[in-house]
């Protein structure tokens, strides 16, 4: 075997190193440019864009004339006298249950008032709520109904209950639910026709300095009658909201109030916490400002 000497290896493996060493870089080449031209189309693609900024609908819009688009001033005319608007209340009843949907009729900019049961879970809770609003609070007292099959609740005054039991139910009722101005029944068909019983129970709403308001869920009703009688500031239901959840049933009672309110000066009507009765009074409310003033229910008692 021919002997190589030592500067021939090294000169030999040098040689071998060196194409493969040229391949290596070409590769490195490579992965650079794609690098290079990739990585932008990368970013774009991986990094998220801000999201586009949504302008919401006002819920509420002012319904007041556009102005004149005429710059060219008429004579003056005397200014005819503005009567006022008819005036409409509405108290959502039933309050105190569902805080999520109690809160969303709570965050209506309009002077809804708003009657809790007096022992729902929500219901001091939201009560503080509504008071800090500057909304009517009144305390939705459970009254016996004609139906025995009917459970009114916890807090019931019924006309077998004697009449020191009867007040102190009644004043414990009062108690769960603070900032209360005023009353009104939940159910009490059966007990609001009773001459007897609403006597004690408007005794002690007049002590309190709380009016009442009689939702009339029977045609038999004394309530209204003798609240008045007795010297307590009170009012009476005209027009149920949403006896049915249909959403064209319960607008057409929203404008049965606002007939009512136009024909008589004045008219209360009374809602229950639905989804549906949210629904339209959020769509109907600003509509209806245009003929009727939404007021405080208080606004309203004789």
């Amino acid at each position: 075997m021919p002997y190589i000497s030592q500067n021939k290896k090294k000169k030999t493996n040098r040689s071998k190193k060196g194409p493969e060493s040229k391949r290596f870089k070409g590769l490195f080449l490579h992965i650079i440019v794609l690098l290079f031209v990739s990585l932008p189309l990368a970013l774009v693609l991986l990094v998220p864009t801000p999201p586009v900024k949504q302008i919401e609908r006002p819920p509420f819009e002012n319904f007041s004339r556009a102005p004149s688009t005429v710059h060219k001033r008429s004579p003056a005319k005397p200014k005819a006298r503005k009567m006022p608007l008819p005036l409409v209340a509405i108290i959502i009843d039933d309050m105190g249950y569902d805080y999520a949907i109690d809160e969303r009729f709570l965050k209506l900019p309009v002077p809804l008032s708003f009657a809790f049961l007096p022992y729902g879970p929500n219901t001091k809770r939201l009560a503080r709520l509504a008071r800090s609003k500057n909304r009517d609070v009144l305390v939705h007292v459970p009254m016996e109904p004609e139906n025995k099959m009917l459970n009114p609740g916890p807090g019931v005054l019924t006309l077998a209950m004697s009449v020191d039991s009867l007040i102190e139910t009644l004043e414990q009722d009062i108690q769960e639910v603070p900032g209360a101005v005023g009353v009104n029944n939940h159910m009490g068909s059966r007990f609001t026709a009773d001459r007897k019983a609403m006597k004690y129970v408007l005794a002690i709403l007049k002590q309190k300095g709380l009016f009442f308001i009689d939702s009339r869920t029977t045609k038999n009703t004394v309530a209204f009658e003798m609240a008045r009688q007795m010297g307590v500031p009170c009012g009476e239901r005209a027009v149920f909201l949403d006896h049915s959840d249909n959403r064209k049933l319960i607008e057409h009672q929203v404008m049965r109030l606002v007939r009512l309110a136009q024909r008589d000066g004045s008219a209360i009507g009374i809602g229950h916490p639905y989804v549906n009765t949210y629904k339209v009074l959020y769509k109907m409310l600003p509509i209806i400002q245009k003929d009727v003033a939404i007021v405080p229910v208080h606004r309203l008692v004789q």
